[in-house]
């Protein structure tokens, strides 16, 4: 059994054509038995919806950067909440900078079912142009004095997501999660990527990135395609 796991945004989804055609290779792929994990920053209410939207076959969905794992039955398989005093910290940077919008993560929130003290995620999105070094300042203050938590930003285009995490968890825990219980080699496992959030699991397993990416992200991985339904032509 192999697995394979893609982020989405710049990855798996690149434009509403060549999504069809990832689609189509990914379910030949898992019609063979094998696995694939869709793993996002996003909240499972918005990759669910994207998921929906574009009828991506799909065995897990990874959100929240690793927080949080789904089966392609809604079943929550691991969770990671966050803390609440860290969290009100966090927030507290949004009166710092104009902000876009504020990203929250619930278990249920698919199902507009919310519970603060089960809060998944959190992300403070900010266009490129209106962040500060005030700003920069504190954020990069409470990740000194807060080791035990992953303050972590990455770019899409023209904004930049600032996101609270639980330390140590990234989009490769729930491969290793899956790995280990599913009794997966680690080298059938197979991860496409292209921005920080994915350096993680690109630097542990056999990785491509996909698009134009940063000379770190190129550093780890054995080589890059403009699409994922690339590497099934370079692999056959």
């Amino acid at each position: 059994m192999q697995l394979i796991v893609s982020d989405f945004d710049g990855t798996y989804y690149t434009n509403d054509n060549d999504i069809l055609i990832n689609n189509k290779y990914i379910e030949e792929f898992r019609s063979r038995g094998n696995l694939f994990m869709l793993s996002s920053g996003r909240s499972f209410k918005s990759l669910k919806e994207m998921a929906a939207k574009y009828n991506i076959p799909y065995d897990y969905l990874s959100c929240c950067d690793g927080s949080i794992l789904y089966d392609n039955k809604d079943n929550i398989v691991t969770k990671y909440p966050l803390n609440n005093t860290i969290l009100k910290k966090f927030l507290s940077l949004k009166k710092l900078v104009k902000i876009e919008r504020i990203q929250y993560s619930y278990p249920d929130d698919y199902y507009n079912k919310k519970c603060d003290d089960e809060l998944i995620g959190c992300n403070i999105v900010v266009k490129n142009e209106f962040i500060n070094n005030k700003f920069l300042k504190e954020f990069n203050h409470l990740k000194e004095i807060y080791p035990e938590f992953d303050f972590l930003m990455y770019s899409h285009d023209e904004i930049t997501f600032f996101c609270l995490k639980n330390s140590g968890i990234n989009k490769s825990s729930t491969i290793k999660y899956l790995e280990n219980s599913l009794n997966i080699n680690h080298d059938d496992i197979y991860v496409f990527g292209d921005n920080f959030n994915d350096y993680p699991m690109l630097s542990l397993y056999n990785s491509y990135y996909i698009g134009d990416v940063d000379a770190k992200i190129k550093s780890v991985c054995r080589d890059g395609f403009q699409d994922v339904y690339d590497f099934f032509s370079y692999s056959s």
